[in-house]
Order: C-alpha cells, then sequence, then structure tokens
C-alpha cells in the first residue's frame, strides 16, 4: 500500500499536470504522424497530378485530330436524325399527303401549270405545321387567284400563302404557293 503524504491541493495540481502532458504528447503523436503522412504522399500526389496534366494534353490533342473532328460531326448528324425518326414515329394524325396532292391537281382550273410540288414536314420546336409548296406557271392572275381561293375552301389545308410578286404580272406569271396542311388532314371534305 502507498501512502501519499502531498496535500489535497499539491494532489489536484499533479492530475492537472499529467492531464496537459497526456494531452500535449497526444497532439505531438498525431501532429507527427499527419506529416509523415503529408510527407510520405507528397511523391503519390505529385505523381496524380503530372499524370492528370499529361492525360488532359492528350485528350486536347485528340480532340483538335481530323478524325475525332469528324466523328464529332458524324454524332450531330446521327442525333439530327434521331430526333427526326423520333418525331416521324410520334405523328398521331400525320396528314394524308396524297389525298392533299390529289386535292390541289382536281383543284387546278384551265391555265394553271404545275411544274414543282414539295412536301415538308412540321418542325415542332418552330411550331410550323407540315407543308406543302407548289411552283409552276399560269396563264392569267385571275386564274391564279382562283387556284389559291379554292384551296382556301379545301379541308386538306388551314392557310395559303401567296406572295406579291405573285400578282405583279397580269399574264404568263410563274407563281409559288405554299399551304399549311391541317393536322386532321380532309377532314372538313
Amino acid at each position: 500500500m502507498t501512502t501519499n503524504l502531498l496535500p489535497e491541493n499539491y494532489r489536484r495540481e499533479l492530475k492537472l499536470e499529467r492531464i496537459r502532458r497526456l494531452a500535449v504528447v497526444s497532439g505531438l503523436a498525431v501532429f507527427a504522424v499527419v506529416v509523415v503522412n503529408i510527407i510520405l504522399l507528397s511523391p503519390l500526389f505529385i505523381f496524380f497530378v503530372s499524370t492528370e496534366n499529361e492525360l488532359m494534353r492528350h485528350l486536347n490533342a485528340v480532340k483538335q485530330s481530323p478524325a475525332f473532328l469528324l466523328t464529332t460531326e458524324i454524332e450531330t448528324e446521327i442525333a439530327e436524325l434521331n430526333s427526326e425518326i423520333n418525331s416521324l414515329g410520334t405523328r398521331d394524325h400525320s396528314p394524308e399527303i396524297a389525298r392533299a396532292i390529289l386535292s390541289i391537281l382536281e383543284r387546278r382550273p384551265a391555265g394553271i401549270k404545275i411544274s414543282n410540288i414539295v412536301f415538308s414536314s412540321a418542325v415542332p420546336n418552330r411550331n410550323q405545321a407540315p407543308q406543302i409548296s407548289i411552283s409552276g406557271t399560269a396563264s392569267t392572275r385571275e386564274s391564279l387567284i382562283n387556284f389559291a381561293d379554292s384551296n382556301k375552301t379545301s379541308g386538306f389545308f388551314k392557310k395559303v400563302y401567296s406572295p406579291i410578286s405573285n400578282l405583279l404580272k397580269e399574264t404568263n406569271l410563274d407563281y409559288f404557293l405554299v399551304l399549311d396542311l391541317n393536322d386532321k388532314t380532309g377532314e372538313n371534305e
């Protein structure tokens, strides 16, 4: 058995001193471990940074190569084609183009000759309806106006655009019409 002959306040000071020394030694040990780890891991960190820089330089060189630029162009074209294919697949009420063209041909009065018919599909992001563009020659201005008006009343088209250039000449004029197709073609017919 041991007896401590120190007074009570010295014993408390001694106990606090031991705790302080333990805290200082523990702090120094943690600091030493951190410093040693930093020293030991710094070459690995430098290696990773230099490898990353080299890989980024190599990636930039590959991105500048003609083959990569060609690949980027091909990917862009594929994305555009995919969006067009998707827009074709999602049409619920696609216009019946053949019936609309037949309607145009049936409503064509004497003196109107059609040289070109072009169909343009809808462009949803621009709120553009599917269109049929017609060009040709007309013998008189009146026959062209009657032709445009007869297509306006057709159930196939919701709007007929006729530029002012169609009306500049009185006879033997070249014309161009753009007809917006209805979503549900021919319902009013």
